[in-house]
């Protein structure tokens, strides 16, 4: 076994002890080391035991979870309107599962959300605290540094993909994910303490690099819109020092940027003013999306997970179809690339109503939050419009691919919960001392 290897193998080991004998939160940077580094997915990972890594450490966590005190001062998750909506769509996947069209994919996608359910939970009885929000930020910002760092040494052709591990090894999906981490570290530089503050002014050019790799139009537009929320939503008080690091960040954007990224942005414009300069890519979605109306109208209570990719030749013209293997034979067929269609004609109007809710709850809890701490906390308000931001990237990204399974948005879904209990208890304790 390679030295990679066995400092990972130490590494998880010795988190798994630290989370049982000493706290869980040892057990969740396990879990977010282990989406990172993702052995199957590396050379060195084929000298290690071939285990279910992240599901062993999100179990061990969830069994140390279950030792600790209960929190009396702390909301329970479950009071919250993101858990019970995550929880009632997760057990309406597990329904279709009597009629969907795909009962081997919709188990598939039935279990994963599961996990998911597990996994709101954990980040918010874990993440309890300023100080812990910070950690998980920084994870996650060096967690997509190796990714960045990975695809500064990479040689491939066209578009970069296969950095990332499951969920994120595509061009779009790597590019939306790597946006979220730019959300996350461009707050850390602005109001991190010193050394975490050094760390994110070294992984951003990185990620940078990676997401100009990627070449995603949706990422960009969405990670433009992300920085909107930003600006909306950053510390007063460090309103100065957040505009001259937007000059630095535009100018190193503008270095990193190659000649096949601003073709493939140049294509974005050309499709809205002249229609018949729009790219096949951009067209065949249109008369995916027109189509997929059809199919939820056609089918109220959903087809089940993976249902537009079955449907597909039904309502769509061959020439929009792609290639897929099915059964040993070449089938054409075409997925969703939006999320919201992806969750109405599969999960049906019940899926699209708590989809909608989910997004309501989000701009509502950010909005109380935002109020609560207007002339708080920079940090905490920093904290915040990164989370606005990176949810607001998802959705933004999620209208022109399917990410209704992407795992970071299920973070950010508990981060905010976690981030309006922490407020609150900060409230608490003022009004305490007042």
């Amino acid at each position: 076994m390679g030295i990679t290897g066995l400092l990972f193998l130490a590494g998880f080991t010795a988190c798994m002890a630290l989370a049982l004998f000493r706290h869980p939160r040892f057990g969740l940077y396990a879990y977010l080391g282990v989406f990172y580094l993702h052995p199957p997915s590396r050379w060195w990972g084929v000298f290690l035991p071939d285990l279910r890594w992240s599901l062993l450490a999100a179990l061990v966590t969830l069994v140390a979870t279950w030792r600790l005190k209960a929190d009396e001062e702390r909301a329970s998750w479950i009071s919250f309107l993101g858990a019970k909506l995550l929880i009632a769509y997760t057990a309406w996947f597990w329904l279709q599962n009597l009629w969907a069209l795909d009962r081997d994919e919709n188990l598939e996608a039935s279990i994963l959300f599961t996990k998911y359910v597990m996994l709101f939970y954990l980040i918010y009885r874990l993440v309890d605290s300023t100080a812990e929000m910070r950690r998980f930020f920084v994870l996650h910002v060096l967690g997509c540094f190796y990714l960045g760092w990975l695809a500064y040494g990479a040689t491939f052709e066209g578009r970069l993909e296969g950095v990332g591990g499951p969920g994120i090894d595509e061009a779009n999906a790597l590019a939306m994910h790597l946006g979220t981490a730019v959300m996350c570290g461009a707050m850390l530089v602005l109001v991190g303490p010193g050394l975490i503050r050094w760390v994110a002014v070294v992984a951003m050019p990185f990620i940078l690099n990676a997401m100009v790799l990627a070449g995603s139009r949706g990422a960009f537009v969405a990670s433009l819109a992300g920085s909107f929320v930003l600006l909306r939503y950053k510390p007063r008080t460090h309103r100065m020092a957040f505009y001259g690091l937007g000059v630095l960040a535009l100018v190193l954007f503008g270095i990193l940027a190659n000649q096949m990224f601003w073709d493939r942005m140049g294509t974005i414009t050309t499709g809205i003013e002249d229609e018949s300069q729009m790219d096949t890519s951009a067209f065949s979605r249109i008369v995916v999306l027109e189509a997929q109306v059809e199919m939820a109208v056609s089918h109220p209570f959903g087809t089940g997970h993976r249902g537009t990719a079955i449907l597909s030749p039904l309502y769509i013209d061959e020439k929009y179809l792609s290639a897929a293997p099915a059964d040993g034979t070449i089938e054409r067929r075409r997925a969703s690339h939006n999320t919201f269609m992806t969750t109405w004609v599969e999960q049906g109007f019940p899926g699209a109503i708590m989809f909608v809710a989910m997004c309501a709850w989000a701009v509502s809890t950010v909005r109380r939050i935002r109020r609560m701490q207007a002339e708080g906390d920079a940090e905490v308000i920093a904290h915040t419009a990164a989370l606005a931001g990176g949810l607001l990237l998802v959705f933004v990204a999620g209208m022109f691919v399917d990410y209704l399974k992407a795992e970071v948005q299920i973070w950010l879904f508990a981060l905010l919960a976690a981030q309006f209990s922490i407020v609150l208890r900060g409230q608490a304790a003022v009004g305490e001392v007042s």
